[in-house]
C-alpha cells in the first residue's frame, strides 16, 4: 500500500503545480542566457580543455534544460513547505538494503525490454549497425541514465507524485502525475537547436518556450514520443506508489535510458524509418527528452510489457510480506 494516504481532494494543489511549472519555465528562460555566455567564455579561453570538449557541442536548448531543472530544484522547497509535506513522505520508507535489490531488478527488467525492442528494429530494418559500433562505450550511457533517473524520480515520482497523492488521493494523483510527466517532457525543445550561438541573446531562453509546442503539430510526433512518455511515466508512478518507494522506479527509469541511449551509440536509422514508411510502429524520434532513435508502436509495448512484468513481481513479493506477517 501507499504511504501516501490520500485526504479529501483539494484542487488548490494543482494550482500550486500550475504556478511552480511556470515559474520553473520563466525561471528557465532568464537563466539559460548567462549560463550559455559563461560557458562560452569558458570555452572560448580553453579550447583544448576537457570543458570545452564536453560543452562545444551543446546547442542553446540544453542549456534551457539544465537551467529550468535546477530553478525546479530550488523551487521543491518552498513548495513543500507551502502544502506542509516532509521529505520522508516524498520519499517512501524502503530501506537501503532492501532498495538496492529493487534498484538493480528494476534496471534488469528495463534493459531486458530495450534489447528486446532493439532485435525487433533490426530485424525490420528500421535501424542498422554502425560501421564501427563503439560496444566499449557503456560509461556515459550508465552515469546518464542513473543521474537522469535519480534527478527525476525525486521531482516527478517523489515530489510531484507525493503532493497530489496527499491532495487528491492516490489513483488521481498517479494519474495527473503521468499526464504533467508525458507533457513536461514533450514540451521540451526539439531535438535541433534551430538557433546558431552567435545569435543568443539575452531573451533567447523566451523563444524556446514559443517552441516547446512544436510536437503537437505532427501526429506521428504525438503517438510515437507523447504516448511512449505516458506509459513511461504511468509505470515509473505505479512502481512506486505499490513499493513505497522510489527504488524501483529509478532502476526502470534509469535501465530504459541506459538501454535507449546505448542503442543509439551503436545504431543509425534507415531511409525507410526516416520516410516514414514504418508509421506508427516505428518513427524517428525528434523529442529531446527521449534518448532513443526510434519511438512508436514498438518501443511503447516494450515499455509497456516490462512495466507489466516488473509490477507483477511487485504484486507477487507484496503478497507474500503479507502472507509472512500474518504468519508471525
Amino acid at each position: 500500500m501507499c504511504v501516501m494516504q490520500p485526504v479529501k481532494a483539494d484542487y488548490r494543489a494543482l494550482m500550486s503545480l500550475v504556478i511552480f511549472i511556470t515559474g520553473v519555465l520563466v525561471v528557465g528562460a532568464l537563466l539559460a542566457p548567462p549560463l550559455f555566455f559563461v560557458t562560452q567564455s569558458v570555452i572560448q579561453s580553453d579550447p583544448e580543455g576537457a570543458l570545452a570538449s564536453l560543452l562545444a557541442k551543446k546547442e542553446f536548448p540544453s542549456y534551457f534544460n539544465r537551467a529550468a531543472m535546477l530553478a525546479a530544484f530550488v523551487g521543491l522547497v518552498p513548495l513543500l513547505r507551502s502544502l506542509r509535506l516532509s521529505w520522508a513522505a516524498i520519499i517512501g520508507d524502503v530501506t537501503a538494503r532492501a532498495g538496492w535489490k529493487q534498484l538493480l531488478c528494476g534496471i534488469l527488467f528495463a534493459i531486458t525490454g530495450i534489447l528486446v525492442m532493439a532485435l525487433v528494429c533490426l530485424e525490420t530494418q528500421a535501424c542498422r549497425m554502425k560501421p564501427e559500433p563503439g560496444w566499449s562505450a557503456w560509461a556515459l550511457p550508465v552515469i546518464s541514465g542513473l543521474t537522469v533517473a535519480t534527478l527525476e524520480e525525486i521531482l516527478f515520482r517523489g515530489a510531484i507524485l507525493g503532493i497530489l497523492c496527499h491532495s487528491l488521493g492516490t489513483r488521481r494523483g498517479l494519474w495527473w502525475t503521468t499526464g504533467l510527466f508525458a507533457l513536461v517532457h514533450f514540451l521540451k525543445p526539439p531535438v535541433d537547436g534551430a538557433i546558431a550561438a552567435s545569435e543568443v541573446t539575452w531573451s533567447s531562453g523566451f523563444w524556446v518556450i514559443t517552441q516547446l509546442f512544436r510536437g503537437f503539430s505532427a501526429w506521428n510526433n504525438f503517438v510515437g514520443e507523447f504516448l511512449l512518455l505516458a506509459v513511461v511515466g504511468w509505470a515509473l508512478a505505479e512502481a512506486r506508489v505499490k513499493s513505497n518507494g522510489l527504488w524501483w522506479s529509478i532502476g526502470l527509469h534509469a535501465g530504459w535510458v541506459m538501454g535507449m541511449k546505448y542503442f543509439g551509440q551503436i545504431v543509425k536509422t534507415t531511409p525507410a524509418l526516416r520516410d516514414g514508411d514504418l508509421a506508427p510502429w516505428m518513427v524517428r524520434n525528434t523529442c529531446k527528452s527521449i534518448v532513443s532513435p526510434i519511438v512508436g508502436v514498438v518501443p511503447v509495448l516494450a515499455v509497456l510489457l516490462t512495466a507489466v512484468a516488473a509490477l507483477w513481481l511487485l504484486r507477487v513479493r507484496s503478497a507474500e510480506k503479507a502472507i509472512a506477517s500474518t504468519t508471525k
